[in-house]
C-alpha cells in the first residue's frame, strides 16, 4: 500500500507538469500535433524498456478495457490540448481533475458502487471548487469559456480512462503486462490521431525539442507508468483521486514558468477541490 501511494504520488507530481509545457509548446506546434508527438516519443520510450527488460511486445487487443482506455485517452487528448490553446494551464488542469468526481459517478451508475454522504458532500464542494475557477473565464466568455468547457469534458473521458486502466490493472500480473498495455494504448491513440495532426502540421524549432522530450518521457511515459503501478495495489477511487494532486504542482509551474497571475478566486476553488478530494479518501477509508 505505502509503495502504490508513492508511486501515485511521483506519477502526479510529473503529471503536473504536462500542462505548462503543452501550453509553451503552442506558440510554435499545433494542439493536436503536439498530442501525437508526445504519444510517439512515449511509446518509444515504453517499446525501449520493454526490449531492455526483455519482455514480449504484447498489445492486449481482446481486452474490453483496453479499447475503453484506448477511447478515452483518444478524445481526451483532442480536447485537453485544444482547450489549453484557449485558456490557461492552471485551469486545464484544475477542469481536467474534476475527474475523479466523474469516476466517482460512473462507478455508482454502471458498477453499482455504494456512495456516502461523505462523498456526496465532497463532490458538492468540487462542483463550487470547479465554479470558482471558471467564473472569471465564464464573465469574460469567448476563447477561454469554450477552453474551459473543453478540460471539463476532458475531465470526464480522463474519469472513464482512470477506471478502465484501475480495474485492468488490478487483474494483472506483471509489470510487463502493464507496460504493454500502456505501450498499447499510447501507440493506437498516436496513430489515430495522426492524420488529425497532419492538417496543420509545423516543424519544430531546436527550441521545442527538450520540452517535447520532457512531456513524450517523465510527463507522460514515465507518469502514466508509476500510476499503473499503483494502480495495480491500490482501490479505483483511491488511484483515480491521486492524480487530482497534481494540481498543486500545475499552478506553482504555471506561476513560475509561464508567468500566469493565479487569481485568488480560483486558488479558493482549487483548494475546495483538493478538499473535496481528501474527504473522499476519508469516505473511503471508512468503507475499507
Amino acid at each position: 500500500m505505502t509503495r502504490g501511494l508513492l508511486l501515485g504520488f511521483a506519477a502526479a507530481f510529473l503529471w503536473g507538469t504536462h500542462s505548462v509545457i503543452v501550453q509553451f509548446l503552442t506558440g510554435d506546434l499545433d494542439a493536436i500535433q503536439i498530442a501525437a508527438m508526445r504519444l510517439y516519443i512515449a511509446a518509444t520510450t515504453l517499446f525501449i524498456v520493454l526490449k531492455v527488460l526483455r519482455q514480449p511486445i504484447s498489445i492486449p487487443k481482446h481486452s474490453k478495457y483496453f479499447w475503453l482506455a484506448t477511447g478515452a485517452t483518444f478524445v481526451n487528448y483532442i480536447l485537453f490540448h485544444l482547450g489549453l490553446e484557449r485558456t490557461t494551464a492552471a485551469s486545464a488542469m484544475v477542469l481536467e481533475n474534476t475527474a475523479p468526481f466523474f469516476a466517482l459517478l460512473f462507478l455508482f451508475v454502471f458498477f453499482r458502487t455504494p456512495v456516502s454522504w461523505l462523498e456526496v458532500g465532497a463532490t458538492v464542494l468540487a462542483v463550487v471548487g470547479v465554479a470558482l475557477i471558471v467564473y472569471p473565464d465564464l464573465a469574460q466568455g469567448g476563447a477561454r469559456l469554450t477552453g474551459d468547457i473543453m478540460e471539463v469534458g476532458a475531465g470526464i473521458t480522463w474519469a472513464v480512462f482512470l477506471i478502465a486502466s484501475s480495474l485492468a490493472m488490478q487483474a494483472s500480473q506483471s509489470t510487463g503486462e502493464r507496460l504493454n498495455f500502456l505501450f498499447g494504448i499510447f501507440s493506437v491513440t498516436a496513430v489515430l490521431l495522426t492524420p488529425i495532426a497532419l492538417i496543420n502540421m509545423s516543424v519544430p524549432t531546436a527550441g521545442d525539442i527538450l520540452p517535447l522530450s520532457m512531456l513524450g518521457i517523465l510527463a507522460t511515459a514515465l507518469s502514466y507508468y508509476f500510476w499503473y503501478e499503483a494502480a495495480a495495489v491500490l482501490s479505483t477511487m483511491t488511484a483515480t483521486l491521486l492524480f487530482a494532486l497534481s494540481v498543486v504542482v500545475t499552478f506553482m509551474n504555471a506561476a513560475i514558468f509561464l508567468h500566469e497571475s493565479i487569481v485568488l478566486l480560483q486558488a479558493v476553488g482549487a483548494t475546495m477541490i483538493v478538499a473535496g478530494i481528501f474527504l473522499t479518501t476519508q469516505a473511503k477509508k471508512r468503507v475499507d
